[in-house]
């Protein structure tokens, strides 16, 4: 397991990280974009195969495939700019900007505590994309994964469930480095 910056100030460890997993191509992030944005016959094959999710009513009902490709795609633009700005402008001004677009994993979470599970998501109408990390500080994040989320939570589908156990994975794996918080995060090797 690696830790890789994508938007990331280097004098202090601050932005936005990626997990790369060991026999993986690419980091988790990269990944997303690739199947996001990049790859139209990814999404077909995952909105062909989880079509009944599709149109349960969760998000609506009667979306096409290609509708559910088209959206999925405007909203993985817009969140990944929005990552993209908030990493920048964060780490050119001291700030905790990606902090904005981040939140608790659970709802019911509402103080911070330490490797914090989070989300982000988007404010778009059909907003079924997450992008699963750990915060490590106010303006430090490491991706672990994402998903699309076609369902009320993630113990309901075996795609989210996988998402949930790599964000478990990866939290014990930051504690096993002795990573609690940004000082430890800023001492460690990458």
């Amino acid at each position: 397991m690696k830790i890789v910056p994508i938007f990331a100030k280097e004098n202090k460890r601050e932005g936005l990280f990626s997990i790369h997993l060991k026999g993986q191509k690419e980091d988790e992030l990269t990944k997303l974009v690739e199947q996001w944005l990049l790859d139209p016959s990814y999404l077909f094959d995952f909105f062909t195969s989880h079509q009944n999710d599709l149109n349960d009513g969760y998000y609506g009902k009667n979306i096409s495939i290609q509708q559910a490709i088209f959206f999925t795609q405007k909203e993985a633009e817009y969140l990944f700019d929005q990552l993209e700005q908030l990493a920048v402008s964060g780490t050119t001004i001291d700030g905790d900007n990606l902090s904005l677009a981040f939140k608790p994993l659970h709802n019911h979470e509402y103080s911070p505590k330490d490797l914090q599970e989070v989300k982000a998501k988007t404010p778009i109408k059909k907003r079924w994309l997450r992008i699963y990390a750990i915060k490590i500080g106010p303006n430090t994040f490491i991706v672990t994964g994402g998903a699309i989320k076609l369902v009320g939570k993630m113990d309901e589908r075996t795609h989210l469930l996988k998402e949930k156990q790599k964000l478990d994975d990866i939290r014990n794996y930051l504690k096993e480095e002795g990573i609690l918080d940004q000082d430890d995060f800023e001492m460690y090797e990458i």
